[in-house]
């Protein structure tokens, strides 16, 4: 009937706004970490390509409403498409501005690992951006921890504006941190070496390198002592 069919109409539309607004947000987003950032996340750009992906299968596959005619689809699917965009946009840019004048960049993470989980400055990065400083002092645990992962040449990869990466520092300690190689990806951080970082193919941050292999993630200090046990076999 009438009722099922202006149904139908509502909720295509609903769909297409939906997916508009989230591949037009994810390209943002994108622009916001390649632009100004000048960092690389996989998961990231996993996310924004479904997005996309979304969004091209909805506009291809006859989600927009029946119209009367191809003249009138088009111009309705055209002033959608432009007004979601639009829309999320002026959205965005409202987010950003009112940030005063950080912005919290929401990233993917794994286990733990997030490429950007931190309060970044929106303007040009200075180079040469030391790391927030650690303020904890290290437990006779840590301290054995860290001894262990020195002779196993250890090195944990992060960056200055990582969050994750300042609580993995705060949970091993000042001293324990003292003996294990930190490698800064950021290429704004002080002593960058984010050449380094791209030629092990780090994929997020923190990362630890213990024996060799690639651990993602913050981790307790149980968990990297099983991992340096099994490294030491």
């Amino acid at each position: 009937g009438d009722g099922g069919g202006e149904k139908d109409a509502t909720n295509r539309l609903a769909l297409l706004s939906l997916t508009t607004s989230m591949a037009t947000f994810s390209a943002l987003l994108m622009s916001l970490l390649f632009g100004v950032l000048h960092e690389t996340c996989p998961y990231c750009v996993s996310s924004a390509i479904l997005s996309a992906g979304l969004a091209v299968l909805c506009w291809n596959g006859d989600v927009v409403p029946p119209q009367n005619s191809v003249e009138e689809k088009t111009r309705g699917a055209a002033t959608l498409g432009l007004g979601s965009a639009a829309l999320t946009s002026v959205a965005a840019a409202a987010l950003f501005v009112n940030a005063d004048p950080t912005v919290d960049v929401m990233t993917a993470s794994f286990g733990g690992t997030l490429p950007a989980n931190a309060a970044v400055q929106m303007k040009q990065p200075e180079k040469d951006v030391p790391p927030p400083p650690i303020t904890s002092h290290s437990s006779d645990r840590a301290l054995l921890l860290a001894a262990d992962l020195e002779g196993l040449n250890a090195r944990m990869f992060g960056a200055y504006w990582c969050g994750h990466c300042y609580d993995q520092k705060e949970r091993l300690g000042i001293e324990a941190m003292e003996r294990v190689t930190y490698v800064e990806c950021s290429k704004f951080g002080l002593n960058s070496q984010t050449k380094m970082c791209k030629e092990r193919d780090v994929p997020g941050y923190p990362t630890w390198e213990i024996g060799g292999r690639l651990y993602p993630g913050e981790m307790e200090l149980e968990e990297l002592e099983e991992i340096v046990k099994g490294a030491m076999k």
